[in-house]
């Protein structure tokens, strides 16, 4: 019936998106540093603690709060919570101009602000908008 054929076209464009019929735990890779162990025993909770003050006081401002990521971050290789690795892998390196990085990012969130106080078709570039 014609039902029976929507149904099936509908249950396979649900597969093919994801959904609920879909096999997509058997296409699941692995992280590529493996697991990342929860901190049941609270050893670095008042690293992280400290780092998310920092997020909170500095609006999500991930460069303000350098210091307490690396202290956290550090904490968990100590303790085997994940891999030792060399900070500069994460993006902290001492040599990274933090005040510019501040600045851009500053600099972004005013534009992406004005951006939706004007209003905006997402896709249609601003020289195809009539003003």
């Amino acid at each position: 019936s014609i039902v029976q054929l929507v149904l099936r076209s509908v249950v396979r464009k649900m597969a093919s998106m994801g959904g609920a019929t879909s096999n997509s735990k058997a296409n699941a890779k692995a992280p590529e540093k493996g697991s990342f162990p929860l901190d049941h025993f609270h050893e670095c909770k008042t690293f992280m603690e400290s780092y998310m003050a920092c997020m909170k006081r500095e609006s999500h401002t991930h460069a303000s709060c350098r210091e307490a990521t690396k202290a956290y971050l550090q904490c968990r290789m100590n303790n085997g919570l994940m891999i030792p690795e060399d900070m500069t892998k994460f993006g902290l390196n001492d040599k990274i101009d933090f005040a510019a990085s501040l600045k851009a990012q500053e600099e972004h969130d005013v534009a992406r602000r004005a951006k939706y106080e004007e209003g905006f078709v997402s896709g249609l570039s601003r020289s195809n908008t009539k003003r």
